[in-house]
C-alpha cells in the first residue's frame, strides 16, 4: 500500500491514536445532553469531523473502530499508539 505523507502531519496513523480519548470524551458528553438538541448535534459534528479527518489522512474508513482481531482483548483504538 502506498504510504500518504502530509507536510508536518508525520505518521497521520499515530496523530489521530492519540486523539481517540478525546472522541471518546465527546461520545460520552453526548450522553448527558439532550438527545439530537443543539449540544447534542454539535457534539455530533465534531465526531463526525473527527472521523472524516481520519479518514482523509490514513485512508482507514473506520479507523476509530475496533478491530475484530483486536475486540476480544477489550483493547481501544487509543492503544494503537
Amino acid at each position: 500500500m502506498v504510504q500518504l505523507r502530509y507536510a508536518g502531519l508525520g505518521d497521520a496513523t499515530a496523530a489521530f491514536a492519540a486523539l481517540a480519548p478525546l472522541r471518546e470524551r465527546l461520545i460520552g458528553m453526548q450522553g448527558t445532553v439532550r438527545p439530537f438538541g443543539p449540544d447534542y448535534l454539535i457534539l455530533s459534528a465534531v465526531v463526525k469531523a473527527l472521523d472524516t479527518a481520519a479518514y482523509h489522512f490514513t485512508r482507514e474508513p473506520d479507523f476509530f473502530a475496533l478491530k475484530p482481531d483486536r475486540s476480544k482483548t477489550g483493547a481501544t483504538p487509543s492503544d494503537r499508539a
